[in-house]
């Protein structure tokens, strides 16, 4: 099967590359094909040529180049409000930061697997 064939891929977008690798093996493990960008405006250059692939997308608060609130509205913009957004975050308060970007799921970094798990293969 061809790597653009696969359905329900996620994408995780974190200037951490060994976040983003990490989640990459942990998808592989749990079946999941997951895609990476080290930044929103590489996410966004994925989130078109995969479209219609990306179920869920795991979104680093934390990143130079574009604030959070423009980052979520240009994802948005470009694969639609269907798509699941994820904050991951360090911030002392999660939530709140998830709030005020309007996502309704958030990851407390360092984050448990079971949750990353349940994210990745719900």
């Amino acid at each position: 099967m061809s790597r653009k064939s696969r359905p329900n891929a996620a994408l995780v977008i974190d200037d951490d590359p060994n976040c983003r690798e990490m989640i990459e093996t942990l998808g592989l493990v749990w079946g999941v094909p997951v895609l990476q960008a080290a930044n929103c405006k590489e996410g966004l250059k994925v989130i078109k040529s995969e479209h219609g692939r990306i179920k869920l997308i795991l979104l680093d608060y934390f990143m130079p180049g574009m604030e959070p609130a423009k980052c979520v509205a240009s994802i948005i913009a470009a694969a639609g409000s269907s798509i699941q957004i994820v904050l991951m975050t360090a911030a002392a308060d999660p939530a709140l930061r998830a709030a005020e970007l309007k996502v309704k799921h958030w990851l407390s970094k360092p984050f448990e697997m079971s949750s990353l798990q349940a994210l990745l293969t719900a």
